[in-house]
C-alpha cells in the first residue's frame, strides 16, 4: 500500500536506509509481529507438523514471521523503486500493524505513472509467492517437512497479500490501478479518485462489520479486520480530499490567497508589549517579526512565548526569541504553489506561513485561507 502526502510525520524505530529510503518499524508493528509469531509457533505449526519440541516450533514461527514481514517490506519496496524511477522521491517506508506503508513525496503527474507504481508491489508479491512455492516443492521432495510448511505458508500469504491489495478500492493497489485506468480514459483525476474511494469506503465498512461479527463470536482475529477497516476508510476519505485540493489548487499561487500587508511586530519590541499590543488585542496565535526596513526575521508564535518566563518578558525582544527559531520552516515564497503551502500547513503545530518576496514580508497565508478557497470552489462546482 502506498501513500501520498501523508499528514504529519510518523515516528518509529529506524532500522536502516536502503536505495535512499529510510525504513522504520511503527510501535504497532511489534504487537502484530508478536501475535503472528504466537499463532504460527504455538497454534498452526504444532497442528500441521506434530512431533517436534516447542523450541523447534518457536524457531519455525519466528523464521516464518520475519520472512513474512520481509515480504511486506519488499512489496513496498517494489512500489518505491518504481516511484523513484519515475522521478517521485520516496523518503521512507514504515511497517505498521496493517502491513507496510510507502510514503511518496507527491502524487503521480499522469495515469501511466500511477499505474506503474500501483503494480510494482503486487508484482513483487506474486514473484515471492512463486519463489516460496518452488522452495516448498523442493523441501517436500527432500522430506524437509517443517521447512516445506514454512515455505508453503509464505507462498500462500504472499499470494493472499497480492490478491487483497488488488481489490479495486482506493487506497489499495487495485484501487490505484482502477483510478489510473479511469483517469487515463476520462482525463479527470478527481472523478477517478471519487469512484475508487467510494469503493474503498464500501470495502472498509465490509471489513468493519465482519470484524464486529467475528468479535461477537469471540474470534479475536476480528480485531485486525476492524483496525484495517477503519484505517482504509480514513485513507480513502483523505485520498479524495487530497484529489480535490490538487485539482482546485492547480495553478494557484500563494500570492492569490495571502492576506497582504499583515500586522507585524518590530524586532526590537519587548515581549510584554508584544503580548499586550498584538496577541491580546489582535487575537492571532502568531505574528511576523520584521526589522525596520521590512526584512522578515521570523514568526513569533504563542507557543514560543510560553518558553520564556513572564518575569523576563520586559527584557527580551521579539527579535531575540525568533532568532533562536528556524524561520525557514515558517516562510514561503510569494510565487510558490498554494498546494505546497497546504502541504506545509498540514503540520499540526503550523497554522500560518509568512509570505516572502526578496526577503521582505508581503503577506500571510493561513490554513483557513486555503481551506476556505477550496470550500468556495467546491460549492460553486456542485
Amino acid at each position: 500500500m502506498s501513500n501520498g502526502d501523508a499528514p504529519g510525520r510518523r515516528t518509529g524505530l529506524f532500522i536502516g536506509r536502503y536505495f535512499g529510503i529510510a525504513f522504520y518499524l511503527d510501535a504497532s508493528w511489534f504487537l502484530i509481529a508478536g501475535f503472528v509469531t504466537y499463532e504460527l509457533a504455538f497454534v498452526m505449526f504444532p497442528n500441521e507438523v506434530p512431533g517436534h519440541s516447542p523450541a523447534v516450533y518457536l524457531l519455525l514461527g519466528v523464521t516464518a514471521a520475519l520472512l513474512f514481514f520481509l515480504s511486506i517490506l519488499l512489496h513496498e519496496l517494489g512500489h518505491s523503486l518504481v516511484s523513484q524511477r519515475c522521478g517521485i522521491r520516496v523518503p521512507r517506508i514504515t511497517l505498521l500493524f496493517i502491513g507496510g506503508l510507502a510514503e511518496i513525496s507527491r502524487e503521480p503527474d499522469d495515469a501511466k505513472t500511477e499505474l506503474k507504481i500501483a503494480l510494482g508491489g503486487p508484482v513483487v508479491s506474486v514473484i515471492l509467492s512463486a519463489a516460496f512455492y518452488v522452495l516448498h516443492l523442493g523441501s517436500t521432495a527432500l522430506h524437509w517437512i517443517p521447512i516445506a510448511h514454512v515455505c508453503g505458508w509464505l507462498a500462500w500469504t504472499n499470494l493472499a497479500l497480492a490478491i487483497f491489495n488488488m481489490f479495486p478500492g482506493y487506497p489499495l493497489d487495485g484501487g490505484r490501478v482502477l483510478r489510473a485506468l479511469i483517469w487515463a480514459k476520462t482525463g479527470r483525476l478527481r472523478r477517478a479518485t471519487y469512484i475508487t474511494s467510494r469503493i474503498g469506503i464500501g470495502f472498509s465498512w465490509f471489513l468493519i462489520v465482519a470484524g464486529v461479527a467475528m468479535l461477537v463470536k469471540q474470534y479475536w482475529g476480528g480485531l485486525s479486520f476492524l483496525l484495517i477497516g477503519f484505517f482504509l476508510k480514513s485513507a480513502a476519505e483523505s485520498g479524495y480530499a487530497n484529489a480535490i485540493q490538487r485539482e482546485i489548487l492547480g495553478g494557484v499561487r500563494v500570492r492569490d490567497l495571502m492576506t497582504a500587508n499583515p500586522a507585524t511586530i518590530p524586532d526590537s519590541l519587548p515581549l510584554n508589549l508584544a503580548v499586550e499590543d498584538y496577541f491580546l488585542s489582535g487575537h492571532h496565535v502568531a505574528y511576523p517579526v520584521c526589522a525596520p526596513d521590512g526584512e522578515f526575521r521570523g514568526l513569533l508564535r504563542l507557543d514560543f512565548l510560553k518558553e520564556v518566563p513572564k518575569e523576563k518578558w520586559p527584557y527580551v525582544s521579539a527579535g531575540d526569541v525568533v532568532a533562536e527559531k528556524s524561520a525557514e520552516t515558517l516562510r514561503i515564497g510569494v510565487n510558490e504553489s498554494a498546494a505546497r503551502a497546504m502541504r506545509l500547513l498540514l503540520a499540526p503545530e503550523l497554522s500560518r506561513l509568512a509570505v516572502i518576496e526578496n526577503d521582505r514580508l508581503v503577506g500571510i497565508v493561513t490554513r483557513h485561507d486555503i481551506l476556505h478557497f477550496i470550500e468556495i470552489h467546491t460549492e460553486l462546482e456542485d
